[in-house]
């Protein structure tokens, strides 16, 4: 049975360790290759299994009932964290991860053809408005931007497929064969792009190393919170929260790197933000409706 105030908790709490990650990623890749980064990220990550799930059970751990899932789901969320990181590179966190914020209404509208779930006219009202903040922030044509501005829109619809596929397999396997399986094949996967692709490595110092502990820990706490609250409650229901995710960032640029965004990219994700709390209101509306006609 879900429980969604515990799916929000979950989901607003795996923000919290994203927001840390996306900032710490960021400080690196001013000095170090993207995808150095994300091998750091991954390598770690699994290091740092262990604390999540017990010696003894980590051989049962990666017994999946649908292994296609999971090596998708695998696949994809290394996509996404190359793509982002290769955009904050170039330009403002908060910029990027109010782009990225497509991906809520795209999960949305994936989670019809891949979960059953039904949405209704407002509902694709909301999502359309929110695509036109998308448009706000990024400002095709209207004035030269650099070409990271476009990149998390691709990566928006990784995440979208990624979310809706971490639902499904969440029928069939425990979040910790999710995580093991993200992490895994991350680093499986980020190890050979380290050796094939030339120029993606640079000395690390002491204090650099550390720094990838902490951002595969971040990465590893911040997806075992979302697998959990994925299985405590729909994606409808959970995806208008992770807007959180951009005053989080904007917080986090303004202290850390000084970055301020412009009055377009607040007004656009203002618009994000209006158009996902209204998609939670219907969602809630519906919900209570069927309550009653069920009591």
């Amino acid at each position: 049975m879900d429980n969604i105030p515990r799916g929000i908790a979950l989901i607003l709490l795996s923000l919290v360790f994203f927001v840390s990650l996306d900032t710490t990623a960021k400080l690196m890749t001013e000095v170090y290759p993207p995808f150095q980064v994300a091998w750091g990220r991954y390598l770690f990550s699994v290091v740092l299994l262990p604390l999540l799930i017990r010696p003894r059970d980590m051989r049962s751990a990666f017994r999946t009932k649908r292994i296609g899932l999971q090596l998708i789901r695998s696949l994809l969320l290394v996509s996404m964290t190359c793509g982002f990181f290769v955009t904050i590179k170039f330009i403002p966190l908060a910029d990027a991860v109010a782009i990225g914020f497509a991906a809520p209404f795209l999960t949305t509208a994936f989670a019809i053809p891949i979960l059953g779930e039904k949405v209704g006219l407002r509902r694709w009202t909301a999502i359309l408005i929110g695509f036109v903040g998308v448009l706000i922030v990024v400002r095709p044509g209207f004035e030269e931007r650099h070409w990271a501005y476009f990149l998390p829109l691709g990566v928006a619809v990784m995440a979208a497929l990624y979310n809706c596929l971490t639902r499904l397999v969440n029928r069939f396997d425990s979040a910790q064969t999710s995580i093991a399986f993200n992490n895994t094949a991350g680093v499986v996967i980020m190890t050979l792009v380290i050796v094939l692709v030339p120029g993606q490595w640079s000395e690390l110092s002491t204090i650099d190393w550390m720094t990838l502990v902490a951002i595969g820990g971040f990465g590893m706490a911040g997806h075992f919170c979302l697998i959990l609250a994925y299985r405590n409650a729909p994606v409808s229901a959970l995806a208008p929260f992770t807007f959180a995710h951009i005053v989080m960032a904007i917080i986090a640029g303004l202290v850390v790197f000084g970055d301020m965004p412009d009055w377009p990219t607040l007004f656009g994700a203002g618009v994000i933000a209006g158009s996902g709390i209204y998609v939670f209101h219907r969602e809630s509306v519906l919900s209570r409706r069927a309550r009653q006609a069920a009591g």
